[in-house]
């Protein structure tokens, strides 16, 4: 997010108390804004509804679509979007713009293309009309293609127009399906569904002219070069796979239990426990853009000095400085985001308390939200620790990271799924949530103490180059042409004088 570090850097400079709200209201545009939007394109066509009488099993065919599309596709994609990070940081590195670019169209066509096998096996046998399981796996392919295209919007710098096409996006929904409700005889699920559709298809199209804007088409470059990286980072897949997975399995199994309402034949899931969940992570948005301020503004510079010092060949002395200086910058900054996003948290459980209590809420589902507050928060610090060691690519530690996240929320959560029941949810999630931010400070702790030992001994000597089945593959379908970015590199640096 260079583009976002620049514009922070900048406003900091200023020293003044108008510069740093700047700075902190820009990073929290960024980070929740489009969040804000998506959730306000939804909230507004469920107000329509209301509006226009719609009720009962429509109004929940069409939430439920919404929740399964945005559920199913950051689950099926998170392990293709972090590995594919890696391969366009490598591209840029080097210059490869077009590289960049195709790689875009060969992970869409991937990724839309599992969807659409993953959707077909779903929506088989289901009795929902046609149309509005066409409409539901059309969000679903929209969504997988716009997680895609955030990892190359970071390398954008004109945020303001993405947040913009976001804008326009969402407005558009809200006009269509006002449209579609009023002047047409579309069942009010199908209205929603198309409406929502139509926006969020506008809104791929807006970002694909961005970066398409940014770093050109694709006239020679290779789509599926980036395969032969799931081989060499099979650990990053798996490791954001896991984690997502961690993060929503308490929802699928909560799905299975006696709060669980099935819709339309269709779609299983559980609107109070969903609802509640969603209004605890609402409560750390704080820490991400806090983070986002502290990674861009000291973290990124202490990081890049240490690195800088090893690659172009420091003295010891210099390199131990700036190891003390990385380590120090990044305690300091992790307490400061604890604190900060603790503060909010009470904050939360204070108006959330009343607010949930007015609007009709259980004083048990008020306690399940409370309990749910915290796991939010420990989830935000394990999700900073996550970033940091994916920064020093500690690809081991994160890894263990995530699956401890992952299994920790499934024996706890079938343990409350078949013997605590109702009660004990929301307090599953706490425990698996506390218990992976603990290993996540011993692993982060165990990083800092041998960093040098790790950054320096233990990787591999030689380059050892993976043959498995996806890198045959690569050759087969570039030959001579295919570029292993990650020698090439080294090739540069060996031939610059």
């Amino acid at each position: 997010m260079a583009g976002v570090g620049f514009e922070l850097k900048k406003l900091f400079t200023a020293r003044t108390a108008a510069g740093h709200i700047k700075a902190y209201s820009y990073s929290a545009i960024i980070t929740a804004g489009p969040f804000a939007l998506m959730t306000s394109m939804v909230l507004a066509v469920q107000s329509l509804f209301a509006y226009y009488g719609v009720e009962g099993e429509s109004s929940q065919i069409f939430v439920a679509s919404v929740v399964y599309a945005f559920v199913f596709s950051q689950i099926l994609s998170a392990g293709f979007v972090m590995v594919l990070t890696r391969y366009l940081a490598d591209s840029l590195s080097l210059g490869r713009f077009s590289d960049a670019t195709a790689s875009l169209f060969g992970m869409g066509a991937i990724l839309t293309t599992l969807g659409a096998m993953a959707a077909g096996a779903f929506f088989w046998d289901k009795p929902l009309p046609l149309l509005t399981k066409w409409l539901g796996y059309l969000f679903f392919a929209e969504l997988l293609l716009a997680w895609t295209e955030s990892v190359y919007l970071s390398a954008v710098k004109r945020y303001s127009r993405l947040l913009i096409s976001y804008f326009i996006g969402v407005l558009l929904s809200i006009f269509l399906v006002w449209c579609f409700l009023t002047f047409t005889n579309l069942h009010p699920e199908q209205s929603g569904l198309l409406a929502m559709d139509m926006g969020m298809g506008l809104i791929n199209l807006l970002f694909l002219l961005h970066i398409t804007d940014y770093f050109g088409m694709p006239k020679m470059g290779q789509n599926f070069a980036f395969l032969p990286y799931f081989e060499r980072h099979w650990r990053l897949f798996l490791t954001a796979t896991f984690y997502m997975l961690g993060l929503f399995l308490p929802n699928l199994l909560i799905w299975q239990g006696e709060w669980g309402v099935l819709v339309g034949g269709t779609y299983l899931y559980s609107p109070i426990y969903d609802v509640v969940t969603f209004y605890a992570f609402l409560s750390i948005l704080p820490l991400m853009t806090m983070f986002v301020v502290t990674v861009e503004t000291n973290f990124y510079e202490r990081y890049a000095r240490y690195f800088s010092f090893i690659t172009q060949k420091g003295n010891f002395r210099e390199i131990d400085d700036a190891r003390k200086d990385l380590l120090h910058t990044l305690w300091f900054e992790l307490r400061h985001i604890i604190e900060f996003q603790l503060v909010f948290t009470l904050v939360a459980l204070a108006v959330g308390n009343y607010l949930l209590s007015w609007s009709g809420i259980d004083y048990n589902q008020v306690n399940m939200y409370n309990v749910l507050l915290f796991g939010a928060f420990f989830t935000g610090l394990l999700q900073l620790v996550y970033i940091l060691l994916v920064y020093f690519d500690y690809q081991k530690s994160v890894l263990s990271l995530s699956a401890v996240f992952f299994l920790s929320n499934l024996v706890f959560g079938l343990w409350g799924l078949v013997w605590g029941g109702p009660y004990s949810y929301g307090f599953t999630f706490f425990l698996a949530a506390a218990l992976s931010f603990i290993w996540a400070f011993i692993r982060l702790n165990h990083f800092a103490q041998r960093i040098n030992y790790l950054v320096f001994c233990s990787q591999p000597v030689f380059y050892r180059p993976n043959n498995g089945y996806l890198t045959k593959f690569t050759l087969w379908l570039y030959g001579d042409k295919y570029v292993n970015l990650e020698t090439a590199g080294d090739e540069k640096n060996e031939n610059e004088p």
